[in-house]
């Protein structure tokens, strides 16, 4: 099991995200989201601005978001509800097809599939900062997991 804090950088232009390996103050990762696009886009960097490891885009209303590597194969794909009243989601990746219930305010988001297995959790963090921790449980690749995490964001807090 891996566990990952994903922080949203506050006062940059555009959404960054910093990712960091629970309890570690180094930066493994950087995400960037491309400023003044019509529907969202980010880049996941390894260190602060290394070479890409894998992007994340998404749809004008942000109800389907693509996870592809660096060599822009698809590596997961992430569905929410265009309208419900709970923050609600599917991840699809490695074949396996994950649905996960935020509830009302989104704090956790299990994913979990047929089976009863949770493959992922993503938990929202109280702070001025918004903070996600992510714990991959089962055998996903980590880009799938920290950009749900970014999705999700993105989806349900961003209020652009």
């Amino acid at each position: 099991m891996e566990t990952f804090e994903v922080t949203q950088l506050l006062m940059a232009v555009g959404s960054v995200y910093q990712v960091r390996v629970l309890g570690s103050e180094d930066v493994q990762m950087t995400i960037k989201g491309s400023l003044m696009s019509p529907s969202p886009k980010f880049t996941m960097v390894k260190g602060a601005d290394g070479k890409e490891i894998a992007s994340l885009s998404g749809n004008f209303i942000k109800t389907k978001f693509q996870i592809r590597g660096a060599d822009k194969e698809e590596m997961g794909s992430l569905s929410f509800p265009a309208v419900a009243f709970k923050k609600t989601l599917v991840l699809t990746a490695g074949g396996r097809g994950y649905t996960a219930d935020g509830g009302l305010m989104g704090g956790v988001f299990r994913c979990i599939d047929n089976e009863g297995v949770v493959g992922l959790e993503i938990a929202k963090k109280m702070g001025i900062r918004d903070k996600f921790e992510i714990s991959i449980k089962v055998n996903l690749p980590k880009e799938v997991g920290i950009l749900a995490a970014v999705a999700i964001h993105s989806r349900f807090f961003e209020m652009m």
